[in-house]
């Protein structure tokens, strides 16, 4: 005869729980879950995690170097409109801002991925990359608003 594994009970033949585990068991296969409880579960899983390591270990390493240096013009454009363009690019004033605003977004990015465990060049220059374009683009709002 056998017995269900969650409480040890005899069961009928060819029943594998009794009524009172399969009602536990499966009550919350029909309950929604919230969007917390969903990334709570996709984060933890350990699958996932390997996964999304061995996609960032499968990267070329001229893709890390593209966003660097993608993100580094950037910074020098924000540098250059800083000054609304009446400054040659490649004057002292222009490289000096253009050298804080590489250093502020280089100190997040190497900041989030040592928050994040992960110490690739690649994780940190695409965090670079992302931050020199939304300062970017945030800074280019002002500078169409406001120019005559």
């Amino acid at each position: 005869m056998p017995r269900c594994p969650d409480c040890t009970r005899d069961l009928p033949p060819f029943q594998t729980l009794c009524s009172e585990c399969y009602a536990a068991r499966y009550a919350e296969v029909g309950r929604p879950k919230s969007l917390l409880e969903s990334i709570r579960q996709s984060g933890s899983n350990p699958r996932r995690q390997q996964v999304i390591r061995d996609r960032i270990n499968a990267q070329p390493w001229w893709v890390a170097w593209c966003f660097a240096v993608i993100g580094l013009g950037l910074d020098w454009r924000c540098a250059f409109e800083w000054f609304a363009g009446k400054i040659p690019f490649y004057s002292n004033l222009v490289l000096g801002r253009a050298l804080l605003i590489v250093l502020a977004c280089a100190g997040v990015a190497l900041l989030a991925t040592r928050l994040t465990r992960e110490r690739r060049f690649l994780v940190a220059s695409a965090v670079f990359f992302a931050l020199s374009a939304e300062l970017y683009r945030f800074l280019s709002t002002g500078w169409i608003a406001n120019r005559r």
